[in-house]
């Protein structure tokens, strides 16, 4: 399970360095798709999901997003939460999240936005110093297109199905979903690792050859 503490632990590591933790460790790599990135370049993001799934709806007088806001006091319950948004491929040009959202996320506790679809506001998402990650930025209007259909159920992000409760972290290289029976585990590899790529790198900077360095530093954790 996620905490405070943890979640700082894996802001001051990487995704590679995780996901190079995951495969040392025989777990799948659960990497989303490359398209997925953040708003702001060069940002972290760390937390537990919260999840909903959107649908096409063709009435606008059913078309309720309900849901989605609910989703916003859910999220009071777990630490660091995230909202993660599975978006129909049809309305990827109209956003869904922007500066409405991220107020209604700050005001309960929410540490960032993971969006299979569209983000806009971005100024006011920068201003805010809200961290999101999405497919695409664009300033379409979806209200009243689509409907929130489901709450802290599986949906599908970046080719990867990801569960509330799940551990997203996320930075300049994409992002990783990590099971919290996991993360203990993970995190502890990752350390070992990124200890052993310092001593590696620190060796190639005094001119050691590649050999010599592995002989010095012993094999990768």
């Amino acid at each position: 399970m996620l905490t405070a503490e943890k979640r700082d632990t894996l802001l001051r590591l990487s995704t590679p360095l995780v996901v190079d933790a995951m495969d040392r460790l025989g777990l799948p790599e659960r990497v989303l798709d490359p398209a997925i990135r953040p708003v702001v370049p060069f940002t972290k993001m760390a937390g537990t999901a919260v999840t909903v799934l959107l649908e096409s709806q063709p009435d606008p007088g059913k078309a309720n997003l309900g849901i989605y806001s609910q989703a916003f006091e859910t999220g009071r319950e777990v630490c660091c939460p995230i909202i993660v948004v599975e978006v129909p491929k049809a309305h990827h040009h109209q956003g869904i999240f922007g500066e409405g959202a991220a107020t209604l996320g700050l005001q309960n506790g929410f540490v960032g936005a993971l969006i299979d679809g569209a983000v806009r506001d971005t100024h006011d998402l920068y201003r805010m110093d809200f961290t999101a990650f999405s497919r695409t930025i664009a300033p379409g209007y979806i209200c009243g297109k689509v409907e929130a259909v489901s709450l802290d159920e599986p949906v599908c992000i970046g080719g990867v199905t990801i569960e509330a409760g799940q551990i997203v972290f996320g930075d300049n290289d994409g992002v990783v979903v990590i099971d919290p029976t996991d993360l203990d585990t993970v995190i502890e590899k990752a350390q070992a690792i990124q200890q052993w790529e310092h001593i590696m790198h620190s060796l190639f900077v005094e001119g050691y050859s590649s050999d010599d360095a592995y002989k010095k530093a012993g094999p990768m954790p």
